[in-house]
C-alpha cells in the first residue's frame, strides 16, 4: 500500500496507481534481468507479492496431503470396521437389558431413555469432532464436516435401518415401529431437501435441523401413545 499511497492520505488516487504499478512493473523486469527466475516477471512478482501479504502461505485453504500407502490405509479401515461390527454385536444385548433395568428403576418411560439418553450419548463424539474441525474455519475442514455428517446419517439411517428390516422380514418379527420410521423418513427428507439444493449453509438452517429434533420426538410420542401406532 506504501507503494501507491505516496500522500498517505489513505486513499489512492489515479495518478498514485500509475506510479505504484509502474515500479512494480519495473521492478519485476529488474528481477528478470538479474536472472532470478525463470517464468514470466510479472507472475513471478505476482507470487512474491503475494507470499509477502500472507506470510509465505495461503490462508485460503489447507494445503491437502496425499496418500502414502492407500493399501495400508483401506486395509486398516477395513479392520475397524470389523472390530466395530464385533464390539456392537457383544454389546447389543446388555445395552438393551441396561435400557430396561434402568427404565424399570427410574420410572422413566423406555421411549425417552432410547430417543434422547441414547443419541446423546452415542452422537456425542460426532458432535464434537464437528465442532473442532469448523473453529478451524477451513474451507476443506468445513467440507470434511459435512462429508462426515452425511456419512454418519447415512449409515445410522439407511444401512442399519436396512440390516433392521431385513431381520425383521428373514425371521418374521412383529412390527412396532411405524412411527419412528417414519420421522426418520420424514427428518432424512428435509435435511436431504438442504443438502441437495444448497452448497452453502447459513445459520439459519442450523436452527432448522436443531427444531428437527423436538419436532421428532413429539412426533413420535404423538404417534405412540394418542395414536397407539406402537
Amino acid at each position: 500500500m506504501s507503494d501507491f499511497d505516496t500522500s498517505n492520505d489513505r486513499r489512492v488516487d489515479k495518478e498514485e496507481f500509475v506510479i505504484g504499478i509502474s515500479k512494480w512493473l519495473t521492478e519485476a523486469k529488474r528481477s528478470r534481468r538479474q536472472g532470478s527466475v525463470s517464468s514470466d516477471p510479472v507472475d513471478h512478482f505476482h507470487e512474491k507479492t503475494k507470499k509477502d501479504l500472507l506470510g509465505g502461505h495461503d490462508q485460503s485453504d489447507e494445503l491437502v496431503e496425499g496418500i502414502v500407502n492407500a493399501k495400508t490405509i483401506i486395509v486398516k479401515a477395513v479392520l475397524y470396521l470389523l472390530l466395530g461390527t464385533a464390539i456392537a454385536a457383544a454389546f447389543a444385548d446388555p445395552l438393551v437389558d441396561a435400557v430396561d433395568n434402568f427404565s424399570s428403576a427410574t420410572s422413566i418411560p423406555k421411549f425417552f431413555i432410547s430417543f434422547i439418553a441414547l443419541p446423546l450419548a452415542t452422537n456425542s463424539s460426532e458432535a464434537v469432532s464437528a465442532i473442532i474441525f469448523a473453529t478451524r474455519k477451513k474451507k476443506r475442514t468445513s467440507s470434511l464436516t459435512f462429508s462426515a455428517l452425511y456419512g454418519a446419517v447415512t449409515m445410522n439411517n439407511v444401512l442399519c435401518l436396512s440390516v433392521f428390516l431385513a431381520l425383521v422380514y428373514i425371521r418374521g418379527l412383529t412390527w412396532d415401529f411405524s412411527s419412528e420410521v417414519l420421522v426418520i423418513f420424514i427428518v432424512c427428507t428435509i435435511m436431504g431437501l438442504f443438502g441437495s439444493l444448497r452448497t452453502t449453509f447459513p445459520l439459519w438452517t442450523a436452527s432448522i435441523a436443531f427444531l428437527l429434533y423436538p419436532f421428532s420426538l413429539a412426533l413420535v410420542y404423538v404417534l405412540d401413545y394418542f395414536f397407539g401406532w406402537s
